[in-house]
Order: C-alpha cells, then structure tokens, then sequence
C-alpha cells in the first residue's frame, strides 16, 4: 500500500469519528435554544440540557466552558438564521412594498412554527434574552446589540428601494435609510412582543400592513421635504 493510500486509511476512521462528536455539539445547542426559549436561561440548567441532549456533562464542557458560553452560540445561531431570512427577502423578486411586508413573515414564521408544537407564540429570542440578562451580562447585551445592528442592516436595501419608490426620487439620504430601517426593526420586535402577549399571530399581518406609513413617516424626520 502507498504512502498517500496508507494516510487516507488512517483518514476515514477519524472522520467517522469526529461525526458523533458533532452531532453532539449540534444537539446541545438544539437542546438548548428549545430550552431557553421554552423557559428561561436561569430556570435551565446544565443538567437538563445534557438530559434532552442525550449528552454527558464531560461532553458538554468539552464543547462549552459554560452555559453562558453556550446562550452566546445559541444567540449567533438564531440572529444568523433570522438574518438568512431577510437577505432571502431583498433578494426577492417581489416590489418594494412587497418585500417590506414580507421582513415580517421571517420572524412570524418562527413564531407559528413554536405555536404549531407548544400552543403558544415564541416572540423573539434575542428580545427574550435581553430582557432577562441584559442589565447584569454585557457580554450578553453586546452580542444581542451586534446581532440587532446586522439584521437592521440587512434590511436597509429593502427600506432604501422602497423609499425610492415611494417618494419618487433617485437617491435617498443614508441617514434617512438609517433612522427608517431602526424604526422598522422596532416595529418588527413590537410585533413579536405583541404576538407573544397575546398569542395572536395575525399581528404580524397587522403590523406589515402599517410599515409603509411608518417608514414613510421616519424617513421624512430626515428629509422633512419628502413630507410634502
């Protein structure tokens, strides 16, 4: 057997391996994103976590110095799926107005997906978490403030190609796009929030349905001449 032949042999045990051993990673943050999201990060312990995980806590540590250090994975987790969601939006080949409403059925999506399993609407994970550890853990609020910053940025070419659209002009200021993108995030949290308190996913609907008004509105605070 060849030197290069001999190597692939060796090769193969080891990635037959290391598949296990991912999986394991996996369903520790699957676990634990369901965990978190069904209660609280403090009501959930390690222990429960390696339960629904089917994992060891000798594992959970090889992976994770900590829970707080596994909410951080499960936080860039969540804000990079939501993040695929409203990319996959701008990339539409909807109208501007379109794309606008449809930023909310990203989240509304996750929320009916919860609802269809527990009985209830989720809201929003990031907001969950900031609520109830943003005061005492800045490495908690750092990262939801970062992920919130990117998703608003995402969105900022759909706010921008609407805007276009709507007051008739070839270029909007940044600023603008800006302050009006910030709002349309905080309406999209509001609907969460909303959704959740009611348990009522057709706030979505009703909030998509006021978002032009209201980024509208928010881009003329900027250019108080689009206003007339």
């Amino acid at each position: 057997m060849t030197s290069s032949a001999n190597a692939l042999c060796k090769l193969i045990p080891q990635a037959e391996k290391l598949k296990p051993v991912t999986e394991s990673r996996e369903r520790i943050i699957e676990s634990a994103a369901e965990l978190f999201l069904a209660g609280s990060f403090h009501k959930v312990g390690i222990a429960e976590i390696c339960e629904v995980a089917r994992v060891n806590k000798g594992t959970f540590y090889h992976f994770f110095a900590s829970k707080l250090d596994l909410l951080l994975e499960v936080l860039d987790r969540y804000a990079a799926d939501c993040r695929s969601g409203f990319v996959g939006v701008a990339a539409s080949q909807d109208t501007p107005e379109r794309k606008l409403a449809a930023l909310f059925t990203v989240p509304r999506a996750r929320n009916e997906a919860w609802k269809a399993i527990y009985g209830s609407a989720s809201g929003c994970f990031l907001g969950n978490v900031v609520l109830e550890m943003g005061a005492n853990e800045p490495a908690v609020r750092e990262r939801a403030e970062r992920a919130i910053c990117d998703l608003t940025a995402v969105m900022q070419p759909v706010v921008e190609a609407y805007l276009k659209q709507a007051l008739g002009k070839e270029r909007v200021s940044a600023d603008a796009v800006r302050d009006a993108a910030d709002i349309l995030m905080t309406l999209i949290q509001g609907a969460q929030v909303q959704a959740k308190a009611r348990n009522d996913l057709s706030v979505f609907d009703r909030y998509a349905a006021m978002a032009p008004a209201i980024v509208s509105g928010a881009s003329a605070v900027q250019d108080p001449d689009d206003a007339n």
